[in-house]
């Protein structure tokens, strides 16, 4: 009964990425071209694919990139590429219907600039826009910038060992009748103090993360 206590669900995040409201959700492994090694590595890289973006990622991407410098489609496929260390190549038919619908929600202004192209450069709205989702801008590239990297961080599976040892002591001693009052809070303030350590690192992680996607931001 205890070890239901540590027992998590696992809601998987789709990679789905728009084409506009018009178009609905697209999956991004059909949109956007990926570039992979061996079978192994395809599969492994092609779990991390499908969460690099939420709903409404690309949008915030392509107004970050474009607020760092008035762009070409073109030039900012390539930017995400890089971001992504190449794990993936958007699709001009994933970009183009994205910048459409910025620029008819008047996040971004295109300027032809001849030969036919578009140069998207964010408006006043844009730039609010962005600023109200600067967080999750941040945590997005940071998504980006480790989606390339090889396994070994998973956290499921690196603190499976203490996970099950911890129920397993847990377990054993949940129906003792042996322990006084004194002993049962002694247990309990060393579960609590664990707890707010683990939440403690996990926030010192997102400061980092969010300190590393501004760096990669100022670099793109």
């Amino acid at each position: 009964m205890f070890s239901k206590l540590f027992e998590g669900r696992h809601r998987g995040h789709g990679c789905d990425e728009e084409r506009g409201d018009r178009h609905g959700r697209h999956d991004m492994r059909r949109g956007g071209r990926h570039h992979f090694g061996d079978h192994g590595d395809r599969h492994e890289r092609g779990e991390r694919v499908q969460r690099l973006f939420e709903h409404g990622d690309l949008r915030r991407v392509l107004l970050a990139l474009v607020a760092k410098k008035p762009s070409h489609g073109y030039e900012l496929i390539k930017a995400i590429e890089e971001a992504s260390s190449g794990l993936y190549v958007p699709s001009p038919g994933v970009i183009y219907p994205t910048l459409t619908l910025l620029e008819e929600q008047d996040f971004l202004e295109a300027v032809a600039t001849g030969n036919g192209r578009k140069s998207y450069q964010i408006t006043e709205a844009g730039k609010v826009e962005l600023a109200q989702h600067q967080a999750a801008v941040d945590v997005i590239f940071a998504r980006l910038a480790g989606a390339a990297r090889p396994r070994g961080g998973n956290l499921a599976e690196e603190i499976s060992d203490a996970m099950h040892r911890l129920r397993s002591v847990l377990r054993a001693n949940f129906m003792r009748g042996d322990l006084s009052g004194e002993h049962v809070a002694r247990v309990n303030a060393a579960l609590v103090k664990a707890a707010d350590s683990i939440e403690a690192e996990f926030t010192a992680i997102d400061a980092e993360l969010k300190a590393k996607a501004a760096r990669d931001t100022d670099e793109i």
